[in-house]
């Protein structure tokens, strides 16, 4: 008997949907005259289906491919599917482990340059779980691409269409078809409830699909949650940095989102919207922090750098736009230019406060001071009896603000980094209280170590004040003191004086004579304190630097 069979996934349950033939279990669609080329004898031995990028066979009508979304610019991956043991309870089906970095289509479009803030973010690699899957009961009624009719004789098994659909996902997901790719995620959980690639996936969809009025970031971090909470200890490290990594990116993108009001008209109503769109994040952010231990200043840092990043675009445009130079810059212009640019300097004050990083402060700074100055040097001009001349400019009190303004800029600079500093040190004191406490044993025996040391040291030193040549040594230098107290004294004759010189000079060959003796013992302990003390320092070292 004769089918229709998918192409994909190499099932042969239809529906004709708008004269279209659907697909009821990956969801592809065939016009009427492709379908006609799909008819299979489906008592034929089963043939594996071609992956989303396989070429056509030499006798398969180009016609017969199936229609996919559109690529997203990503790098082109490797399938690999590895083969189940078998058994008696799973069929050819089921209990297959894929591990799989998925192809895109041959013909996806080039990454463009001008890459949004959070676009691209690379799903984590696929790994398909085995899994019984129990066939629904007969009396539930059927629904619209839900998976059915997966039993023995299904022609590619359970592990091969969870990797089919979720190809389909990752295709929609790179092209910014999120509804799509969420669709496509739910199928593969559907399926497989502990996949923990499709809670990812799904939960990265839910945040992408934000925006003020549906503010879907709870749901995708219940997501994550679930993906964190069934992957394995091998898997939990490289799930918790992707999920930070794309929540950060995520978020970033959904405020810059409520940036494109201000872009297209600055004005200080516009980045209000701004702000109000970062007070609504704030909460999800608290509570991404208390889940998944995201950093909130790496958050902060870099969306201050993305928002001064449009703000100083605004500010170009404002340049270009009114210009500068006396044959574009009238008084209406330069009015104008003040005042965008006065609301970008306001944009960048607030922007100063959110930043936590001290490339990112200071690069804004330096955006304030160089547009006050060039308010400062810019005039407008008018042109009478076709000379041009000076209509307008910053009066001296204005200009004294404007200094003030950048003085006082600066001296929040000065602040902030002294608030920096303080919190540098408070996080690494964190950092490596966190770090010993994991490691007490290796802590234990540095500074069992460095006591040892200490009192080695303390021996060494000992030994060298009882050494009987020493006590000989230090009361020739005594005496040699004392001779030379004698010679210089006024009191005594020239006669007294040269025998004090005398004696002085035995006495200071006595002691040259005693140190070359004492030379070949002192040495050796000399250098092993000095190596003791070098150990010392490494341990110290050890113990307090940064992790």
């Amino acid at each position: 008997m004769k089918k229709i069979v998918c192409d994909l996934c190499g099932e042969s349950d239809f529906v004709k949907v708008e004269g279209m033939f659907e697909c009821q279990v990956c969801g592809a669609k065939y016009t009427i005259e492709q379908a006609k080329t799909l008819f299979r004898d489906v008592s034929d031995t089963p043939r594996q289906s071609a992956t989303v990028n396989e070429a056509p066979e030499d006798d398969e009508p180009v016609g017969s491919q199936v229609a996919m979304p559109k690529a997203g610019p990503a790098v082109v991956k490797k399938v690999i599917v590895a083969k189940p043991a078998a058994t008696k309870e799973t069929d050819q089906g089921a209990a297959k482990k894929i591990v799989s970095q998925f192809k895109k289509p041959v013909g996806g479009a080039p990454s463009p340059q001008g890459v949004k803030p959070g676009q691209g973010t690379v799903v984590k690699k696929v790994v398909v779980k085995p899994t019984t899957v129990v066939a629904k009961p007969a009396a539930q009624p059927a629904q619209k691409k839900v998976v059915r009719n997966l039993d023995t004789s299904a022609n590619v098994g359970t592990a091969q269409m969870i990797e089919n659909l979720f190809i389909l996902s990752e295709n929609a997901y790179d092209s910014e078809n999120y509804v799509d790719a969420e669709n496509y995620a739910n199928r593969v959980i559907e399926i497989d409830a502990n996949n923990t690639d499709a809670w990812l996936m799904k939960g990265n969809c839910a945040a992408r699909q934000s925006n003020p009025q549906n503010f879907r970031f709870k749901e995708a971090i219940n997501c994550w949650n679930t993906c964190l909470q069934r992957s394995t200890k091998d898997e939990i490290d490289d799930y918790q940095f992707t999920v930070r990594t794309n929540l950060i990116d995520i978020m970033v993108a959904f405020v810059l989102k409520g940036c494109i009001s201000f872009a297209k008209e600055p004005t200080t109503k516009n980045f209000e919207e701004v702000k109000d769109v970062i007070n609504q994040a704030e909460p999800m952010m608290r509570l991404a922090n208390q889940t998944f231990g995201v950093d909130i200043a790496t958050y902060e840092d870099k969306l201050a750098s993305n928002i001064s990043a449009v703000v100083t675009k605004v500010s170009k445009q404002a340049i270009q736009d009114y210009g500068k130079k006396k044959e574009t810059q009238t008084v209406e212009a330069y009015k104008k230019y003040v005042e965008t640019q006065d609301i970008c300097i306001g944009c960048w004050d607030y922007l100063i406060d959110l930043a936590k990083r001290h490339g990112t402060v200071t690069a804004i700074l330096s955006s304030v001071v160089k547009m006050q100055e060039s308010i400062i040097r810019n005039k407008g001009y008018i042109t009478k009896n076709g000379k041009t001349k000076v209509g307008l400019e910053c009066s001296m009190s204005e200009r004294n603000q404007r200094l003030e303004a950048i003085k006082a800029e600066k001296k929040k600079l000065d602040d902030k980094f002294v608030d920096i500093r303080k919190r540098d040190r408070v996080e690494q004191k964190i950092k490596n209280e966190k770090y010993w406490e994991e490691h007490q044993e290796e802590k234990k025996q540095l500074l069992d170590e460095h006591s040892k040391l200490d009192h080695e040291i303390f021996e060494l030193e000992n030994s060298k004040l009882k050494m009987p040549e020493l006590t000989e040594l230090k009361k020739l230098e005594e005496e040699a003191i004392r001779l030379q107290v004698l010679k210089d004294n006024p009191v005594y004759s020239n006669k007294e004086r040269a025998a004090y010189m005398d004696q002085l000079n035995k006495t200071r060959k006595q002691i040259v004579t005693k140190k070359r003796e004492l030379a070949s013992r002192l040495n050796p302990i000399e250098d092993k304190i000095e190596k003791y003390k070098k150990r010392m320092y490494n341990i110290e070292k050890e113990l307090n630097m940064n992790r």
